[in-house]
């Protein structure tokens, strides 16, 4: 039986007996098909989901830089701890500085290895206009929470729920980080688990700004 079956099957009038009142009895098909198309629906979705996460992965080594020159695209998200008395993150608030976008999940295993990476290195330009800022995708809050514990994280790190900011970046797996310059230009990307070499000469890179795309 289709969908459409069922649709056509639920507009049916039931019959009603001589006394013009409904047979209860009549619905129970009515019933059944209900819960038919409900779980048609269902797993559709269920189905659909899987189909939009099983495209994306994780990026296993070595890592690859690519080089960019695009203006990158402004975002703002919740954080999971405030920053510099915010609760929320707005790229442009950050004009001026190189920023450094790393998109992880707490799931990913190259997520964790460059982990300690990150905060120590962040730990050493924080003070020298460069932030950080961790976007966490197709996650639970949960889950992030205990990753940015057991790191001892101290940047700041976005909850990026529906993915958006990834898409608008295109990003295809993680990890990937992003480097912009202070004139608010992407002029790097570095795909997988990042080292403390790559990770410093990007920073380098982006300060130079514009010049360094040239």
């Amino acid at each position: 039986m289709t969908r459409g079956d069922l649709l056509a099957q639920l507009d049916e009038t039931p019959p009603s007996d001589e006394t013009g009142a409904a047979n209860p009895l009549v619905w129970i098909p009515v019933f059944l098909a209900l819960f038919a198309l409900l779980g048609l629906l269902a797993w559709g979705l269920i189905r659909d989901q899987q189909a939009g996460t099983s495209s994306f992965s994780t990026n296993d080594g070595p890592a690859a830089v690519a080089v960019l020159g695009r203006p990158a695209s402004d975002f703002s998200g919740a954080l999971y701890a405030p920053f510099n008395g915010k609760s929320e993150f707005n790229l442009s608030d950050y004009q001026g500085k190189v920023v450094v976008v790393n998109f992880w999940a707490s799931w990913c295993p190259p997520c964790r290895e460059e982990a300690p990476i990150l905060e120590q290195t962040w730990r050493k330009y924080q003070d020298d206009n460069v932030v950080f800022i961790g976007v966490d995708i197709w996650d639970t809050e949960q889950d992030a929470q205990a990753y940015i514990d057991e790191f001892g994280i101290t940047f700041p790190n976005l909850i990026d729920k529906r993915g958006s900011i990834a898409v608008e970046y295109g990003v295809t797996g993680i990890p990937e980080t992003f480097f912009i310059t202070p004139d608010g230009m992407i002029n790097r990307k570095v795909i997988g688990a990042i080292s403390l070499s790559l990770l410093e000469q990007n920073i380098a890179d982006a300060r130079q700004g514009s010049e360094a795309m040239r």
